[in-house]
């Protein structure tokens, strides 16, 4: 099950995982147009060609993947693995506008 987020191009975005920042977690991101998931966290760091990616702990433990000024491309599947390889939490996001 995922988590619909509906945001305007241009707005930055929050995705909320409730689980700590560590090298052990991950974010995987899917668009559907060529069927290939892509790792955009992994082993502590941003992995992804998307220059406008970034994490950021939360003062309760947890962490959040952070899209600065979103793109309509940004649009598509994200989960958060936990350490132990269970997704924690899906995200659908649908960026509108140009």
């Amino acid at each position: 099950m995922y988590s619909r987020l509906d945001v305007i191009a241009g707005e930055s975005v929050e995705l909320l995982c409730n689980t700590s920042l560590t090298d052990d977690i991950m974010w995987t991101y899917d668009n559907d147009d060529d069927g290939y998931v892509r790792y955009v966290y992994w082993n502590g760091h941003v992995v992804s060609d998307k220059s406008r990616l970034s994490t950021k702990a939360t003062a309760d433990g947890s962490h959040s993947l952070v899209i600065v000024t979103a793109e309509q491309k940004d649009s598509g599947l994200y989960n958060c693995y936990g350490g132990l390889g269970a997704r924690e939490v899906g995200y659908e996001l649908s960026i509108s506008g140009t």
